[in-house]
């Protein structure tokens, strides 16, 4: 199978759309993979890379350097794994794959992938966006990004990317939750220090082709915005930044409004999550290693908790659970994926811990199976762990991609019949190979039940 056209490479000084279609078909299994052009520009694994790319510069990773708990900064990951990988080579092009094992399909993005996202609402649970931050150095550095937006049925056989706006890098991208007749919203985090809010919209041309069309856009900070959250009802966003600081952002009648603002940490802050059952408490995690939560209701300083002694690196990412309201997850630089008991919430308790062989940069719990997430590794790839009440437990791993391990979700809906019985589906994204991957897990406890 023969890849479309190449998307163009950003313009940092203009965002532009592309309506561009990049089909990326899924194989019967009577079929034979297609043969890549070159077989010297698939991608390079991250532990035997060695040529390094007179464009390094320009790979370098978006996220600094994680700390222990005692505040001292490491090299981000070990030297092995710091692959170079030639911009030109990972333009957005297609590859198919068998319908066996794992893989559905694969696609390389135009810039660095560091966030994929399944659209939560009906009808658009087809719909995933991924999102890229690539750092271009020289005499006018700056960091550019993309929002790519992919229609994916793998039972249909069809993973299309059918729109693409060129944008400032972006760190963090989060659908907004379904209320009501509100339609799909996808907010925005980027290095530019700006809070971006997009509508999926029908394209003005007519048909039923989508696109983004932004709504609304407010420069917060004269920092980095590192990460986002939407409250349960939409009517506030919460972004932590770069300095620490955490902001809370009205969304009212199409505009943004910061509320609320103060420093919560001591350096990066890379979760700040709402309480989806008590959406007054925000929690947030940094490179400090410290684990806080925050009561609105009270004024912006109002600290509930912190746990300080608890990680050893840094605080990646925080998910409370949809379906117990007394559970929480941390994952960590260390490694550590936690489960935390938030029933006295001045004082949770850590209930227990799974390694998983590399930072836990991302965790998403299953839509509809309880006790299931899936988590972004970084160096150690993805894994999906069954958590109950008195362990963690390791179901399957995904080690397919060659760099570090940033972006995955679920996919939300029916279930994938064809491709796999019962089964569902998951999207994921590495960094420096600029790999986005639609695969479908083998595990027992993620089938329909």
């Amino acid at each position: 199978m023969a890849a479309t056209q190449s998307l163009s490479q950003p313009d940092p000084d203009r965002p532009s759309d592309s309506t561009k279609s990049l089909s990326i078909l899924i194989m019967d299994a009577e079929e034979k993979p297609a043969e890549s052009d070159n077989m010297e520009e698939r991608t390079l694994s991250a532990k035997n890379e060695t040529s390094v790319s007179p464009n390094s510069s320009q790979d370098t990773a978006p996220l600094g350097h994680p700390r222990d708990n005692t505040g001292q900064s490491e090299a981000f990951g070990s030297p092995g794994d710091r692959a170079v990988y030639p911009p030109n080579i990972y333009a957005p092009q297609a590859q198919a794959f068998y319908c066996r094992d794992m893989e559905v399909a694969q696609c390389y993005l135009d810039g660095n992938a560091d966030a994929v996202e399944f659209c939560t609402h009906e009808p658009y649970h087809n719909v995933l966006a991924a999102a890229t931050y690539t750092l271009q150095e020289g005499d006018r550095p700056s960091r550019t990004g993309s929002i790519s937006l992919f229609d994916v049925n793998p039972d249909m056989g069809r993973f299309e990317l059918f729109y693409r706006v060129e944008t400032v890098g972006i760190f963090d991208i989060k659908w907004s939750p379904v209320v009501g007749n509100v339609g799909p919203m996808l907010a925005q985090a980027d290095a530019d220090g700006y809070l971006r809010v997009h509508g999926l919209e029908c394209c003005s041309n007519g048909g039923d082709s989508l696109s983004l069309k932004e709504i609304v856009g407010k420069k917060i900070s004269s920092s980095m915005c590192l990460c986002v959250d939407w409250n349960p009802s939409t009517t506030s966003i919460s972004v932590g930044l770069s300095d620490g600081s955490v902001s809370v952002v009205s969304f009212l009648e199409s505009q943004l409004n910061v509320i609320q603002e103060w420093k919560a940490h001591d350096f990066e802050l890379w979760a700040a999550s709402f309480d989806i059952h008590q959406p007054q408490l925000v929690y947030t995690g940094s490179d400090d290693c410290k684990f806080s939560c925050w009561d609105l209701r009270d004024g912006p300083f109002n600290l509930v908790f912190q746990n300080s002694k608890v990680h050893k690196m840094g605080v990646c990412c925080i998910a409370k659970s949809p379906r117990d309201p007394n559970i929480l997850l941390t994952g960590s630089y260390d490694e550590h994926l936690r489960l935390w008991d938030v029933r006295s919430i001045s004082k949770p308790v850590n209930e227990t811990s799974v390694c998983l062989g590399g930072g836990v940069w991302r965790v998403k719990y299953h839509p509809y199976v309880p006790g299931v997430v899936l988590a972004a590794c970084m160096h150690n790839g993805f894994a999906i762990v069954k958590i109950d009440e008195e362990k963690g437990e390791v179901m399957e791993t995904y080690t397919k991609h060659g760099s570090l391990a940033y972006g995955a979700d679920w996919q939300r809906g029916n279930l994938s019949h064809k491709v796999k019985q019962n089964s569902s589906v998951v999207a994921t994204c590495s960094f420096y190979d600029r790999l986005l991957q639609i695969w479908i897990p083998e595990s027992s406890v993620v089938k329909q039940l």
